[in-house]
């Protein structure tokens, strides 16, 4: 029997909106799981008004950062995986298809509860495989005893320590303080921290990105002062997490092969294309570790 899915009205509109554009892509789960919530309608309204390059770049930005956390999990070959602040992605549910995986995915618990009712649906309809080896808790992580104690729910092993989407919205104090969270962890248990918040400050002054937002997008980074929370330059970064006691194992690169997006581009002038070329990256995805 199909479970009755509730209303699901409170998501945030910034959740909405971030499932929504992934479901324009083939990241696992996100059009099954949008079509769950919002209804096809609402991936087909937002597949019609994909007709700016400022949308077709959004969309693209956010199915290369989700594939590159894939492509970090695959450099290190990790089974214990705890995801923090994973909002409405669906990594857990497609790896955990490997038994030998443990997946622990997280987020504060308002979200997580609106979300194991979706995993669950998920997993009826679309999986062939027992989910028993994920896990759903609520996190705040900036909690470090609630922090090490999911932890210990892992089996014995080296973890890795995943996010997308997150430190933009903390200050340098609550970076600090999460990254003594994850060094105390990593120091004990081993592993990596993959992080793909590395984003520098973008210049304000470039045309193509104008309309990567729409208004409401807009306010929200500014509410929460998210280029703010930016560094200047990459540099900057590797010097505040060197001062953090962390040191870059590897950067992450992602193929366009990868990206299933990439064909909205074929709409988009090829002067336009050349000009995107030349852009500078404002974001890149670290895999980091502790320093010996």
């Amino acid at each position: 029997m199909t479970m009755k899915i509730p209303s699901f009205d409170s998501i945030s509109p910034t959740a909405k909106y971030l499932l929504l554009n992934k479901a324009l892509t083939t990241i696992p789960f996100a059009k099954e799981a949008a079509g769950i919530i919002f209804g096809e309608n609402s991936i087909k309204y937002v597949q019609e008004r994909l007709t700016s390059l400022g949308s077709i770049l959004r969309i693209l930005h956010f199915e290369m950062r989700y594939r590159s956390v894939d492509n970090a999990l695959s450099n290190i070959d990790i089974k214990n995986i705890l995801e923090f602040s994973s909002g409405f992605s669906f990594r857990g549910l497609d790896i955990c298809k490997d038994p030998g995986v443990c997946y622990i995915d997280t987020d504060l618990p308002q979200i997580i509860e609106k979300k194991n009712i979706i995993i669950q649906e998920l997993s009826k309809r679309f999986c062939n495989y027992p989910i028993d080896n994920l896990f759903m808790r609520a996190l705040n992580i900036l909690d470090d005893n609630a922090f090490t104690k999911l932890i210990s729910l892992f089996p014995a092993g080296p973890i890795a320590i995943v996010n997308e989407g997150f430190l933009m919205y903390l200050d340098e104090g609550q970076k600090q303080k999460i990254c003594k969270i994850i060094y105390n962890l990593l120091s004990i248990r081993g592993g990596y921290w993959i992080t793909a918040d590395i984003y520098r400050k973008k210049n304000k002054e470039d045309p193509i990105i104008e309309d990567f937002f729409d208004d409401h997008g807009k306010q929200f980074l500014k509410e929460h002062r998210v280029d703010e929370n930016r560094f200047e330059s990459f540099e900057a970064w590797e010097a505040f997490f060197k001062n953090c006691g962390f040191e870059i194992y590897k950067k992450i690169e992602t193929s366009s092969s990868q990206i299933s997006s990439i064909k909205f581009l074929a709409k988009v002038p090829r002067d336009k294309l050349e000009e995107i070329k030349r852009r500078k990256r404002i974001r890149e995805t670290w895999i980091l570790k502790i320093n010996d």
